[in-house]
């Protein structure tokens, strides 16, 4: 493995409920490096949400260390570290995020515009990752006039655009029919690779999960890997 881009040591991570403590992370590890595709699966509340959270430095751990690029992000602040997020990685989510007022140009630039980038800079390049993903010609179409799989693919533009180091895809084809899935899928490969980006895959798709290059079952806070069955 190359160099790794993401390093996760010892990640626990638990939550009150009433009186009880449920511990949804148990001593992970994860080495991810650049360009490496990694597919995580496992049961509804097994925590895989969760661990993708901490991976992106939205949530904080109770032990263990979590390095991007081999920095820690303890004792990080807060501004520090979403400047930082917005170069270092981009997230796809299930439920796409776009924002309804702004067209699917806007909704891509918006990733840009938040490292600062010059208008013209970010717009061309915006411009580009829209070509690259087959929406040149519904630049301009808001949210709501386009279909599901247009929406991910948009969504996969925006997370893609600043060219960052690890895309965090949680469920990215869940709202979607397989067809419209497996293109979304196709995509994100492709794409990963063009731009040598790292991809963590949370995913229910057995068949999804088996196209990245290592892949995990997160059961009882901890990482499992799945035998030949996929189970």
């Amino acid at each position: 493995m190359s160099e790794p881009v993401v390093e996760a040591d010892d990640l626990w991570k638990g939550f009150r409920s009433g009186d009880k403590r449920i511990e949804v992370l148990r001593g992970v590890d994860l080495r991810l490096g650049a360009g490496e595709s990694v597919s995580i699966r496992g049961e509804s509340g097994s925590g895989k949400t969760t661990f993708v959270h901490i991976l992106a430095g939205l949530e904080a751990l109770d032990r263990g260390d979590l390095r991007w690029r081999g920095e820690s992000l303890k004792g990080r602040r807060r501004a520090s570290l979403a400047r930082d997020r917005a170069r270092f990685l981009g997230m796809v989510f299930q439920s796409f995020y776009l924002i309804p007022e702004m067209n699917a140009l806007d909704n891509v630039l918006m990733a840009r515009r938040m490292l600062g980038t010059p208008d013209r800079t970010s717009r061309e390049r915006a411009r580009e990752m829209m070509e690259r993903v087959g929406l040149g010609e519904r630049m301009d179409h808001l949210p709501s006039q386009l279909s599901g799989g247009e929406k991910q693919r948009v969504g996969v533009a925006r997370a893609l655009v600043n060219e960052p180091a690890v895309i965090l895809a949680d469920e990215p084809t869940g709202n979607l029919d397989e067809l419209t899935g497996n293109a979304i899928l196709d995509l994100l490969l492709s794409v990963c690779r063009e731009q040598d980006t790292a991809l963590v895959l949370v995913t229910h798709n057995k068949e999804h999960a088996r196209r990245t290059d290592r892949g995990f079952l997160l059961k009882l806070g901890r990482f499992e890997e799945p035998g030949e069955n996929g189970q």
